[in-house]
C-alpha cells in the first residue's frame, strides 16, 4: 500500500484517534445524569412545575445528596458545557477539523456575543409576551450568574456545531440547485416582513407572537447582510446552495431535543405559558408542546443570521468570512 502524505494523512490521523474531549465531554454529561437521577430517586419526585412543587422539595442531607440537588439545580449550564465540549471532539476528529483550536479567540467571541443574543429574546419575553418563565433558579444573584453566562453562552455555539458536524459529514451535499437570482422586491419585502415580525411581539404583548418571534430577525437582518456583502442565507440560495440552511436549521432542533431533555428534571428551569396552542398542549416533548418544537427550526438560522450580523467590525481585521461550508 501507497504511502499517505501531506493533508491526507493528518486527516487519517485525526480520523483514528478520539480526542480527549470527547471523553470529557460525554463524562461531564453521564456524571449530570446519573446525579440528576440520584436527585429525583433521593427526594421521590418527578417535574416540577409549580411553585407549590418547588417549595415542597425535600432538602438533602447526605454529601452525595447535597451534590445531587446542586447538578439538579445547576443542569442546564453543566449539560450544554458537556454537549459543547463533546462536539468540539467530534468537530476535531472530522476532516476538517475543530473551528474552536484553530481559532479561539473567534470562538470565545461566538460565545459572548451567544450571551447577548439570548438576552435580547429573554428581554422580548420578560418585558412584552411573557411565553416563558425562569423558576427555582437560585435566590442570590452570583450563585446563578455564573450559570446564566455558562448557558446562554452554550445556545449558539451548540445549535451551530451541531449543524456544522452533519455538514462536514455530508448530509446535505446534495441541496444544490442552479443559480438564481433573487428579485430586488422580493429583497425589500423580506425586510418590511422582518419589521412587522418583531413589531408584532413588542406591540401586541401578545405570547402568539411566538409563530413570528423565530422568524423575525431572519428576515429582517439577512437582507442587509446581503447587501453588505456578508454571509447570507439569501446569497447561498442565489447560488444554488441549501446545505448550509438546512445544517443551521438540523442543529436548532437537534439542541432543541436535547434541551428541553435536560431542562425537564432539573429544579432550576424554564415552563411554558402558550395558552394560545389550545387543544394542542396536552401533547408534549417533556416540558414543551410538540407543536412549540417548530420554533427550534428557524432559531438556528436565526441566530447564524444575528451572529453574522453582529461580527462585522470582526471582519475585514483579523477575520476572515467563512466560507459556504462554515457555520461558526
Amino acid at each position: 500500500m501507497a504511502p499517505v502524505h501531506g493533508q491526507d494523512a493528518r486527516a487519517t490521523t485525526r480520523a483514528n484517534r478520539i480526542p480527549f474531549t470527547v471523553w470529557l465531554g460525554l463524562a461531564l454529561l453521564l456524571l449530570c445524569e446519573a446525579l440528576l437521577f440520584t436527585d429525583v430517586t433521593a427526594s421521590h419526585r418527578g417535574a416540577l412545575r409549580s411553585q407549590r412543587a418547588f417549595d415542597a422539595l425535600i432538602q438533602p442531607h447526605t454529601p452525595l445528596q447535597k451534590l445531587a440537588r446542586w447538578v439538579a439545580t445547576n443542569m442546564t449550564p453543566l449539560a450544554w458545557l458537556g454537549y459543547v465540549v463533546f462536539t468540539e471532539g467530534v468537530l476535531a476528529m472530522q476532516v476538517s477539523g475543530s473551528p474552536v483550536r484553530r481559532r479561539p479567540h473567534h470562538f470565545a467571541c461566538l460565545c459572548l456575543i451567544s450571551i447577548f443574543i439570548w438576552c435580547v429574546f429573554d428581554f422580548i419575553n420578560f418585558y412584552f409576551i411573557n411565553a416563558w418563565y425562569y423558576a427555582g433558579v437560585p435566590m442570590v444573584f452570583l450563585d446563578r450568574f455564573w450559570g446564566y453566562l455558562l448557558a446562554f453562552g452554550a445556545v449558539v455555539p451548540g445549535m451551530l456545531m451541531s449543524g456544522q458536524m452533519l455538514m462536514n459529514a455530508g448530509w446535505f451535499d446534495w441541496a444544490r440547485s442552479g443559480n438564481w437570482r433573487m428579485p430586488r422586491w422580493l429583497k425589500w419585502a423580506a425586510l418590511a416582513a422582518g419589521v412587522g415580525m418583531i413589531a408584532w411581539p413588542i406591540l401586541s404583548h401578545d405570547p402568539a407572537s411566538n409563530y413570528t418571534l423565530w422568524l423575525s430577525l431572519i428576515f429582517l437582518l439577512d437582507p442587509i447582510n446581503l447587501k453588505l456583502g456578508r454571509p447570507s442565507m439569501f446569497r447561498d440560495w442565489q447560488n444554488g446552495w441549501y446545505g448550509r440552511t438546512l445544517a443551521a436549521c438540523a442543529g436548532g432542533l437537534i439542541c432543541g431535543f436535547l434541551w428541553e431533555f435536560w431542562n425537564f428534571w432539573a429544579t432550576a428551569k424554564w415552563i411554558y405559558t402558550l395558552p394560545f396552542l389550545g387543544a394542542t398542549l396536552k401533547y408534549h416533548y417533556f416540558e414543551m408542546p410538540v407543536v412549540g418544537l417548530l420554533g427550534f427550526i428557524p432559531f438556528g438560522m436565526e441566530c447564524w443570521v444575528m451572529w453574522q450580523t453582529l461580527r462585522i467590525p470582526l471582519d475585514g481585521l483579523a477575520e476572515p468570512l467563512p466560507d459556504e461550508r462554515t457555520l461558526l
